[in-house]
């Protein structure tokens, strides 16, 4: 998609016959780095644009930009070239700015950095846009969960995001139906060689929740899937591993907070995400290790179908990740506080003392986070280093 900047610069063009033309080249090196057009925009197509660029194309643009720059909110980013004294420009644009109580940066470097940021920063405002929108269904926490509670005000105002109450009564109602649609991964799953009797009474809890997903139109959804280890014998762990992988962000035991977290991580990253429990800290090393009993059915390079953990019921899922680079990453809901710290995957585990899906991660940096101020239990890991991206975006708000 392209991409419309402001284009500000001294009125007479620094006297320079050829400003145009390098100024207009200059923007067609950072348009191939960034990956799409970036074009120059009259003021009601840039005041459109969910992302606002300001080129400072050269020195003796100051009052240009001063006399122009409210018809956008902040922050605003500046666009600076190596020459024409763009960047002396940029500089007092900028104090100018935090003088006025405004946020704004400067764009400057190689035009491979530079179109890298242009991209980071597109993809922040192309979530924030997106999440305005997004419902979040939940049947209320577990009562163990007693800092893991998203206050549903303090997310409208921070993202946008709704919160929707199902009453879980709902939810079993829907359970007893035993009923689902067909699609690849519950085939998939079906083709493990695992009971099918207990496959069919998983995939039930998966139709119940997928039907509560179209109904109340969520884009994620928690439940308190310890509930329906009585009376209904089952875990939930199967429906949630599908609903991930189908793009439907939903977390485990009605954890309200954690699906907050999960969202944020997976619009910013696209990538599937393991909600998962702290189960130990080698402070010493800079290494801990987390386990859970479901993850996205598209996120582990191979899997086996087990029970439960806690209950010994229903259907869960021991995977195996890549040994790679990843990100561990929570959040509150006032888009304030966060924890995030690129890691790498150790090894995989499999031990009996612990949720089925065991992982043994490098986090060199922060370990005291866990042990002084940690956002409650849960927390998402998706491989790949994103730590600069989320720290860009909560800067953002």
């Amino acid at each position: 998609m392209s991409l419309g900047v402001y284009c500000v610069k001294a009125p007479n063009n620094n006297n320079d016959p050829e400003f145009d033309k390098v100024s207009g080249a200059f923007l067609e090196d950072v348009s191939r780095a960034f990956g799409s057009e970036l074009f120059i925009a009259d003021e009601k197509g840039f005041a459109a644009q969910r992302t606002h660029v300001f080129y400072v194309a050269s020195g003796g643009s100051e009052q240009q930009f001063a006399s122009i720059y409210n018809i956008v909110d902040g922050p605003y980013y500046l666009l600076t070239r190596r020459t024409h004294n763009s960047l002396a420009a940029a500089m007092e644009i900028l104090a100018f700015l935090r003088e006025n109580g405004q946020r704004g940066e400067i764009i400057h470097g190689e035009v491979a950095d530079i179109g890298r940021k242009l991209a980071q920063i597109d993809k922040i405002n192309t979530v924030r846009e997106r999440l305005k929108g997004f419902r979040l269904g939940t049947t209320g926490e577990s009562t163990w969960l007693i800092a893991s509670k998203a206050d549903p005000a303090v997310l409208k105002a921070a993202s946008g995001m709704e919160i929707v109450q199902i009453p879980m009564e709902e939810l079993l109602a829907e359970v007893e139906k035993n009923t689902y649609v067909d699609n690849r991964f519950t085939e998939e799953i079906k083709r493990q060689g695992y009971d099918s009797s207990e496959i069919e009474r998983a995939l039930g809890v998966y139709g119940a929740v997928r039907r509560l997903v179209d109904k109340y139109k969520l884009n994620g959804v928690t439940i308190r899937c310890f509930d329906l280890l009585q009376p209904a014998c089952i875990s939930g762990c199967l429906a949630l591993a599908i609903l991930n992988a189908e793009g439907i962000h939903a977390a485990c035991e009605g954890d309200s907070r954690s699906l907050v977290s999960m969202v944020v991580l997976g619009e910013l990253t696209g990538q599937p995400i393991f909600m998962a429990n702290p189960g130990r800290l080698f402070p010493d090393r800079g290494e801990m290790i987390f386990a859970h009993c479901v993850l996205p059915l598209n996120m582990p390079e191979r899997y086996r179908l087990t029970t439960h953990f806690e209950s010994g019921l229903g259907v869960s899922i021991a995977a195996e990740l890549p040994l790679d680079a990843c990100t561990v990453f929570k959040c509150k809901e006032d888009f304030k506080e966060y924890f995030a710290q690129n890691g790498r995957i150790l090894a995989n585990l499999q031990e009996d003392c612990m949720c089925r899906t065991q992982l043994r991660i490098s986090l060199p940096e922060q370990m005291s986070y866990f042990t002084t101020r940690p956002i409650a239990n849960h927390h998402m890991i998706c491989m790949g280093d994103h730590k600069e991206l989320i720290d860009e975006f909560f800067a953002s708000y």
